[in-house]
């Protein structure tokens, strides 16, 4: 008995020094503004409610692809597939998505997937350079779509990379989020806080993260990780995937694109690029959006998971020239 209560309290303890360790990490680390930790290549642009981050390359007239990235990402984590789609005719415009990288987070904390699509049109609208094609990766594919459904005229294609889509069944029934009691919601982001500060911010986790979403787990390596951990410096990181953590895993908001079904009425030809090994969202989600889309091509990816775009970016820049050289 009193060696379990023994190794009880060293647990204890350790888990004590854990949290607080952790605490104080993000104060020490989490204290810069977006400009400040931004690498430099990047600029800013007013989108609906918030400055979106964004890199580019590209001849300033050439037709424009837009990159969307998914949970964790940022316009850095496209680094192995830039140069090649430049190299091919076109202009890349790369958008950091909020809570991640270096965008301003909304002031309201709104993260659904509409509030996201108006970010992404106002962002397209101030490049002047009419309709473009749309790429969104997992998390960024669901605002992505929603861009392309809301406001067609801006987007001649739309590109969905593994995204996150069928969220919700068809029957599902009409939900609201209740707000709650403020001191309770309070209480409750200082946990989620917490939480994200202990797991999903904390550096020596950041590529066993990574792991969770690839099929070829050696493509992980200390540099690639330390790409997604970049932004880890903006102030209130820990905070911010708090709150979109919580808004995206309850999965309650009125999307034109929520499912698979909705896709029905997509006004643009649209393309998938899925990996064949993905088990975040499988490919039988894309052979149902596929499916319901009037116009529609999968191109199901060999021997790569959720991250096509890391896990073998040869195959994945190949395949996607391949689908930008038929719109020229």
């Amino acid at each position: 008995m009193r060696l379990a209560l023994r190794v009880l309290g060293w647990l204890m303890l350790v888990l004590t020094g854990w949290v607080l360790g952790n605490a104080l990490r993000v104060v020490a680390v989490e204290r810069f503004t977006p400009e400040q930790a931004a690498p430099g290549s990047g600029r800013w642009i007013a989108a609906h409610d918030v400055r979106l981050h964004v890199v580019e390359r590209g001849a300033a007239q050439a037709p424009v692809v837009v990159l969307a990235a998914g949970t964790g990402a940022w316009a850095g984590t496209w680094i192995s597939n830039v140069d090649s789609i430049v190299e091919s005719g076109w202009r890349v415009v790369a958008v950091d998505l909020p809570p991640f990288g270096f965008s301003q987070r909304p002031a309201d904390r709104n993260y659904s997937r509409r509030a996201q699509a108006q970010r992404l049109l106002a962002a397209i609208r101030s490049l002047g350079q009419g309709p473009v094609v749309l790429l969104g990766h997992s998390y960024g594919g669901g605002p992505a779509a929603e861009a392309a459904m809301i406001e067609p005229a801006l987007v001649r294609h739309l590109v969905l990379v593994d995204a996150a889509i069928g969220l919700r069944a068809v029957d599902a029934p009409p939900c609201e989020r209740d707000g709650g009691d403020a001191g309770a919601q309070r209480g409750a982001r200082t946990l989620r806080t917490a939480l994200v500060a202990n797991t999903g911010t904390r550096p020596l986790l950041t590529a066993f993260w990574l792991e969770q979403f690839v099929a070829r787990r050696e493509v992980v390596t200390e540099e690639r990780a330390a790409i997604y951990r970049v932004p880890f410096r903006v102030q209130d990181t820990s905070a911010a995937l708090g709150d979109w953590a919580w808004q995206f895993a309850a999965g309650c908001e009125p999307a034109l694109s929520s499912t698979a079904a909705d896709f029905a009425g997509l006004k643009m030809p649209l393309t998938l690029l899925w990996g064949d090994l993905d088990t975040v969202t499988p490919p039988e989600q894309a052979r149902a959006i596929a499916a319901a889309a009037p116009v529609s091509r999968l191109i199901v990816l060999g021997g790569v998971g959720h991250i096509p775009q890391i896990e073998d970016p040869a195959l994945f820049n190949r395949r996607l020239i391949d689908v930008l050289d038929t719109l020229r």
